[in-house]
């Protein structure tokens, strides 16, 4: 059965973030998803939501892109 997936990356402390994303490795990942949500979920914080429907296994990896802030 497949269920909602949330993942989360976050900026370091004298950075705010820009954008954001999930990323699944290419060669050996089944990982199938339907991508729900992808946002700031705060000033530093990028939240990625995700449902695998068919139950594949795999790895992703949430990203944020920081900039120093000025």
């Amino acid at each position: 059965m497949s269920q909602l997936n949330t993942g989360t990356a976050t900026c370091p402390p004298g950075t705010f973030i820009t954008g954001g994303g999930l990323v699944t490795p290419l060669g050996g990942n089944n990982l199938t998803i339907q991508q729900y949500a992808s946002f700031p979920s705060a000033a530093n914080t990028w939240t990625v939501s995700f449902v695998n429907p068919v139950s594949t296994t795999g790895s992703y990896s949430v990203y944020a892109i920081c900039l120093p802030a000025t």
